[in-house]
């Protein structure tokens, strides 16, 4: 082995840390050890390639979080199938556009998708369909009876197929959000996945007595790529999460033990406005890494008070590079709202947004482009050479991010290139409204979009979800008294909801909240 696989990333865990947990669901009050997962895997690949699926086959799979995901995942690696996870809240139109875009050669799915896979027509369904605790219905294999309880073993003793599978190979297909379209395959190998679980442990330094936790979907590339698989590699045990409820997880934080996280600032901002949380023992928390989006400072110094010396990191990246930047601990409060500086094996720069060239690097507190070369890049985008090609010139990722570099080399991200509000000639970045927004006290979310106007072009347009009697003349009057912001920047306009939409990587969807008042 030259370099390892991503089969190997658990392989060599389960070798160092054979008895240890890797997994636990509180629900289903299970718990799998390194070995027992590593043996299960191999034992599933075995079955799907008893099926007619063979090496290089695209396998789809349609579950929630649980402990038969990551079993598939690895069980994919063993059997040289690309893994493809689906989100589970994807909508049967969009279901069947990416079954048949990736190709899929196989889909796998649990009772709680089930609605969803029923919606389709026979046709938009592979033949091979294997349901997770279903009862026959669309099923046409059960996952019990793939994954059975093989003890044939291979030339090297080691129980499961053998099939030769290389570092450079196919490992896993993810989709994008699909806010701008239809969403994009990213196509990620091997090398880069087991990169990706090596990047981030000089900055989350997980440990093997770690219980850590991802808040977030693993069919995202942030949870899956940036905390489990890390974790796993450390030989931390991993708490399976179903879905997210703040109360939950503060109650799973004390009764499991759990000391590192991986979440967004909207799971840590609902954690400290929980009531519960002031009668949990939670300060036994050392680390959460969270992304996509900067930490408000109200809602970083409510945590310290509830986990006064945890470690917080901070990683920006996409799901074509895994990683971008980080931050180390060190510097997280110092710098806050800091995506930090390039990840291990990576570089990154802020060029033109106009001419986004490797060559045209701007000065520092310029607002340009990030583009970055790493490590964990994409492969490519599946079926899309042109895209691809656009995407990345001279080895360097365009990541359609506006970003600048202070003059100490901390990286701060702006904001998305095509969500800039060009209102009267001005610039807006809609993340520097809505971290002002965030900072008030009955606010509980918020964004901020433009919205087409005839004298302006665009006017700035906030969607605020409230906590309690809040007026749009109570926020007018507070981004007046704050000073903070240009006056052309402020919001015009108001509106109310109880919720906002997200897209399946629970980021704000811009675009759904335009669309609510300007239909297309």
């Amino acid at each position: 082995m030259t370099q390892p696989t991503t089969a190997d990333v658990l392989v060599q865990a389960a070798a160092r840390f054979p008895d240890r947990p890797a997994l636990r669901d509180p629900v289903r009050d299970e718990t799998i050890t390194f070995a027992r997962l590593d043996e299960r895997a191999r034992s599933l690949a075995s079955g799907l390639l008893e099926t007619e699926l063979e090496p290089g086959d695209h396998l789809s799979v349609l579950t929630n979080d649980s402990i038969e995901f990551v079993e598939l995942l690895f069980a994919s690696a063993h059997a040289g199938l690309v893994f493809n996870p689906i989100s589970y809240r994807v909508p049967p139109k969009r279901l069947a556009y990416v079954l048949e875009n990736a190709e899929s050669s196989g889909l796998v799915f649990d009772e709680a998708c089930l609605d969803t896979v029923r919606a389709l027509e026979d046709e938009a369904l592979p033949e091979l369909l294997v349901g997770v605790d279903v009862d026959g219905e669309r099923a046409s294999v059960s996952y019990e009876s793939l994954r059975g309880e093989r003890t044939s073993r291979g030339d090297d003793g080691d129980l499961g197929p053998v099939v030769d599978v290389e570092e450079a190979d196919p490992a896993l297909l993810l989709y994008t959000s699909g806010t701008t379209g239809q969403p994009k395959g990213v196509l990620h190998s091997h090398r880069t996945v087991v990169n990706a679980s090596l990047v981030s442990l000089p900055y989350n330094r997980l440990r093997p007595t770690d219980v850590n936790v991802a808040l977030g979907p693993l069919y995202h590339v942030g949870p899956l790529l940036c905390n489990v698989l890390p974790a796993l590699n450390a030989g931390a045990c991993n708490v399976v999460q179903h879905g997210f409820d703040p109360e939950t997880t503060l109650e799973r934080i004390e009764s499991e033990g759990i000391t590192t996280m991986w979440a967004v600032p909207t799971h840590i901002r609902a954690m400290v406005d929980e009531p519960s949380i002031e009668r949990r023992d939670v300060e036994h928390v050392r680390m959460i890494q969270y992304s996509g989006a900067a930490m408000p400072e109200a809602v970083a110094k409510r945590a310290r008070k509830h986990v006064s010396d945890c470690d917080f990191v901070n990683a920006y990246g996409t799901t074509e590079i895994v990683f971008g930047t980080l931050i180390h601990p060190e510097f997280h409060d110092e710098k806050l709202g800091s995506i930090g500086q390039a990840a291990p094996n990576a570089a990154v720069r802020v060029v033109d947004s106009e001419n986004p060239v490797p060559e045209a690097v701007l000065e520092a507190n310029e607002v340009g482009e990030l583009l970055v070369k790493n490590t964990t890049c994409m492969l490519e985008y599946w079926k899309k050479p042109e895209a691809t090609e656009e995407a990345l010139v001279d080895g360097w990722y365009r990541t359609g991010d506006l970003g600048r570099r202070d003059e100490d080399g901390f990286l701060y991200f702006v904001d998305r290139k095509d969500d800039m509000i060009v209102s009267g000639g001005e610039n807006i970045y809609p993340a520097e409204v809505e971290d002002l927004l965030h900072s008030h006290p009955e606010v509980v979310s918020g964004a901020v979009v433009g919205v087409p106007d005839d004298e302006w072009g665009e006017v700035v347009t906030a969607f605020v979800v409230p906590d309690g009697d809040l007026s749009s003349e109570d926020l007018e009057t507070f981004f007046v008294d704050s000073e903070e912001l240009e006056s052309f920047k402020r919001p015009r306009e108001y509106v109310f909801e109880d919720e906002l939409p997200k897209t399946s990587s629970d980021k704000i969807d811009r675009r759904a909240l335009l669309e609510s008042i300007v239909p297309e």
